[in-house]
């Protein structure tokens, strides 16, 4: 089977009814978590530091590190006809940045998108396959924004490895057959992180269709009263792992968005916990916070089990 094959084969495992299961390691669950005072990652956070509820019940942490495990960086290119010229060159660039980036022991995949997904290079740690790779993208073609999501986040690393998923994409989704809110279920099983880059300028839109999701278990759980629950697909794509959205003022800033996301993504803390007084299935809304002092945490919004 071809790259693409591979590709289409992981999008039909969403119609076979494949489940999808948030990995849990050996030891608990695990969650990545950044914390930021202004732009500066905090770092030197013990357990003690942090609170962490499951369904609203205050859990007790088993560990908190800066995660040694090497990455797993899953690099999701828009290549529609809107990057042609200049900003090719300036993504591209942008994507060698991120394999210059990588440490013995981390791997990567490219994965590129127009109308069609398409699987470059597969999970590696060779920087000249990865690089050859890059070279060899072209642009055209229509935006199948949330297919390349779901496609992204099925073809997982199978080395152990902290999953990280960097799409960008510059405009709106024109040639999915996923709607967004099948894409988002997927990241609510899955524990990659996602960060998603988008080039800011004078038509700035939403990227992705403004999904209903209502019908999901989580809005049921947010909304009772059935209410129409609508946000842009990349902002709940990142907000649901845990993950960010941004934003570039011209795709010259690409490579330093790009490698300021891996530098960033090293410095998130991965806290591992053991869910007691909690039912094992179902949707687990997760909330950290810090105790003691000023600070942002981001983290997952929840996993699904």
């Amino acid at each position: 089977m071809n790259a693409s094959g591979v590709v289409v084969a992981g999008l039909l495992a969403l119609l076979s009814g494949a489940p999808q299961v948030y990995r849990v390691a050996v030891d608990g669950v695990r969650v990545d978590v950044l914390v930021t005072e202004g732009k500066r990652a905090v770092g030197g956070l013990t357990a003690s530091d942090f609170v962490l509820r499951d369904r609203g019940v205050v859990q007790e942490i088993d560990s908190v590190s800066f995660e040694d495990v090497p990455l797993s960086v899953m690099l999701v290119l828009d290549t529609s006809s809107s990057v042609r010229g200049t900003p090719l060159t300036h993504l591209k660039q942008a994507a060698s940045g991120v394999v210059d980036r990588l440490l013995p022991g981390d791997r990567s995949a490219l994965m590129s998108f127009n109308g069609a997904v398409s699987l470059d290079c597969d999970w590696t740690s060779d920087r000249r396959r990865l690089q050859d790779a890059i070279d060899r993208v072209d642009a055209g073609g229509a935006t199948a924004l949330h297919d390349a999501a779901y496609a992204a986040l099925m073809l997982r690393d199978p080395s152990p490895g902290r999953p990280l998923v960097l799409v960008f994409s510059d405009a709106a989704d024109t040639a999915s057959w996923l709607p967004g809110e099948r894409v988002i279920e997927l990241v609510q099983r899955h524990d990659a992180v996602v960060y998603a880059v988008t080039l800011r300028g004078p038509d700035t839109r939403p990227l992705g269709y403004l999904a209903d999701f209502t019908s999901g278990v989580q809005a049921r759980l947010e909304n009772a009263a059935g209410a129409a629950f609508k946000e842009p697909f990349v902002d709940r794509l990142a907000a649901e792992s845990g993950g960010r959205v941004l934003s570039a003022e011209g795709s010259g800033e690409l490579r330093d968005t790009f490698e300021k996301i891996v530098a960033e993504f090293r410095s998130r803390y991965v806290l591992t916990y053991t869910p007691q007084r909690v039912d094992a299935s179902g949707w687990h809304p997760l909330q950290v916070t810090i105790k003691g002092r000023s600070g942002r945490v981001t983290a997952r919004r929840g996993y699904l089990r």
